[in-house]
């Protein structure tokens, strides 16, 4: 199937579930939902020189018609982790992942500390040694539906909660693919239908701006560090852990001054310092950001060597109340992002994408 034609499909299919479900679901069994449907906002498919690949993304509490990206990676074994090496699952014929984790050992170890919530999202999992997650055959279907993926390189972790995504290899005819998708939407349970995912009604989270998936695109064109952080702040404190967040604090020091984006205090009394890989606006410019995985955590690096510094470190405590010491490094990126292997191996820091903490916050608040 050309790219073209899978673009084609997959608006028409998608659209048209997506729709029904949020037409006929909470009205006429409302009662018997488990929480709130929660939906995608934007499709993203993806063209490798043998592969197509389909994500949903996005979480939103009501439904729209989804936004449509499309974009290129050099295999579909690297938009699904590492592209060399043993991979932790072989996918031979028609898979399927639901309500899963496929994770290496290194990244698997560090979740539940990392992330105390994880644990109700991690479902049946598939960890390994291997260097890269999934190794995919010519002629098979695979789809990941709801399925946390955690893989590490050196000192790096990349997380990646995916709503939906399915692989298909691109010999594969229009018609036989369609009817795989029509068959498996039509197995799915009733009240748990491919492509939603079921959240708590009294969560007053689901009310805010993250919630209608305005970050995804139409919303970041007008956000700066400070309102995405302000707005964002119940979610990041949840997700993480967190009992505070410093947004953009300016840190002086005899070599000049470092601004991340923010500085969170876990409950365990440790410390990450992070910055939005996303593309915001810059405060009193027109222009947004546009820093690549690289050069987000080449700016990491700087803020962690800061803190090497005894002086430093006083200087921020005394500044603003907190004690950090050999703080984790986190770079937020775009839920649709590809992160390569390079990428991923020089990094030596934690890049976690936004639909990602989102369903992290949810985790904790469930």
């Amino acid at each position: 199937m050309k790219p073209t034609e899978f673009v084609k499909v997959n608006t028409q299919f998608w659209g048209d579930h997506l729709r029904s479900v949020s037409e006929h679901l909470p009205g006429s069994h409302g009662r018997e939902l488990p929480g709130q449907l929660l939906y995608p906002r934007m499709m993203v498919l993806t063209e490798t020189p043998d592969w197509n690949i389909l994500e949903l993304v996005g979480v939103s509490r009501e439904y729209r018609a989804l936004e449509v990206r499309r974009q290129k990676a050099q295999s579909v074994e690297e938009y699904f982790g590492l592209a060399d090496g043993s991979p932790v699952v072989s996918l031979p014929g028609e898979n399927i992942l639901k309500d899963a984790t496929v994770a290496t050992e290194d990244a698997r170890r560090e979740l539940v500390d990392w992330f105390p919530g994880v644990e109700k999202i991690l479902g049946t999992e598939y960890v390994g040694p291997g260097d890269q997650l999934l190794k995919f055959a010519p002629g098979n279907y695979s789809t990941f539906d709801r399925v946390l993926f955690a893989h590490s390189a050196g000192r790096a972790t990349r997380l990646h909660w995916t709503f939906f995504a399915l692989a298909i290899h691109r010999s594969e005819p229009t018609e036989k693919y369609l009817d795989f998708l029509r068959n498996f939407a039509n197995a799915a349970p009733h009240l748990d239908p491919v492509g939603t995912l079921t959240a708590p009604r009294d969560d007053d989270g689901l009310k805010s701006e993250a919630f209608t998936s305005t970050y995804l695109a139409h919303g970041l064109q007008n956000a700066t560090a400070e309102t995405f952080l302000a707005e964002h702040e119940s979610i990041l404190l949840a997700a993480f852990d967190a009992t505070r967040l410093i947004p953009r604090p300016s840190l002086e020091g005899p070599d000049g001054t470092v601004t991340p984006d923010f500085i969170l205090e876990r409950a365990d009394g440790t410390h990450i310092v992070g910055d939005l890989g996303l593309p915001l606006r810059e405060a009193g410019k027109k222009h947004r950001r546009s820093a690549t995985v690289r050069e987000g955590a080449a700016q990491l690096a700087e803020y962690a060597g800061y803190f090497d510094d005894a002086e430093n470190r006083t200087f921020v405590q005394t500044k603003y109340g907190v004690e950090v010491s050999e703080p984790r490094r986190v770079l937020i990126v775009g839920s649709h992002q590809t992160v390569t292997a390079d990428d991923l191996t020089d990094a030596a820091a934690e890049i976690i994408d936004y639909d990602t903490i989102l369903r992290l916050y949810l985790a904790a608040k469930s």
